[in-house]
């Protein structure tokens, strides 16, 4: 018996029946095979264009920021090299204390400061820079003293003065009688040939103090050794 002598043995409901669940599945065959992953594909394919289209927003917005972010890293750029040129030059902790003591000295004798006596202090790391520093006693009037701070902290080498100390004790100058002071200064600062000094990399605040503070100077990008600081 083949399969249209069974069919024909079925009553026209039940026919009806057969037909209606063979439509049922056909329509379901459909929407699994040709429907769902049409609408998937769709809907991938939308997602997919919306994305692209953000990130071609922000590559609009970037482009239109391209004139103002070249004009900011060139001011970083000029500013790194200004404050660079104000470091004291040196490759070595010795050399570089020792240029700063022939810029000590030569401030106070523009001064009129008599010079005491100076010690170069331990040098010491500051994250990625090198410290160094110089105390120094000079003695000289109100008005000398003054000027010698004065150039300590607007001069051109950029300096830090964690520890400063005035008296009267011990200063009293040939021909000369009132006013007469003692001061005692310790004065940091950073090697330009320090490692990481070049690269322009942030710098570590360092801890410091002192009995009596001097002015402070301008922030810089070299790590801040006390409060008071200035060039020199």
């Amino acid at each position: 018996m083949n399969w249209r002598e069974r069919w024909a043995q079925f009553s026209a409901r039940e026919r009806r029946l057969i037909g209606a669940a063979v439509g049922v599945l056909g329509i379901f065959l459909v929407h699994l095979l040709v429907v769902s992953p049409f609408l998937s594909y769709r809907q991938d394919l939308q997602d997919d264009i919306a994305a692209r289209r953000e990130k071609l927003e922000n590559g609009k917005a970037y482009l239109a920021r391209t004139a103002d972010i070249t004009r900011q890293r060139d001011g970083l750029q000029k500013l790194y090299q200004q404050v660079h040129a104000q470091l004291v030059p040196g490759d070595t902790p010795t050399l570089a204390a020792a240029n700063l003591q022939n810029t000590l000295h030569s401030l106070a004798g523009e001064k009129g400061v008599e010079i005491q006596s100076t010690q170069v202090m331990r040098d010491d790391a500051v994250g990625e820079f090198r410290r160094i520093a110089v105390r120094i006693t000079v003695t000289g009037d109100l008005k000398q003293v003054a000027d010698f701070l004065a150039g300590v902290e607007h001069g051109q080498t950029r300096v830090m003065i964690p520890f400063l100390e005035i008296s009267r004790r011990g200063a009293v100058l040939r021909g000369k009688a009132a006013r007469a002071l003692s001061a005692t200064i310790e004065v940091t600062a950073f090697l330009q040939g320090a490692p990481g000094a070049a690269g322009g990399k942030a710098a570590l605040a360092a801890p410091g103090g002192s009995s009596a503070p001097a002015p402070g100077g301008s922030p810089s990008a070299v790590p801040s050794a006390s409060p008071a600081g200035g060039t020199v």
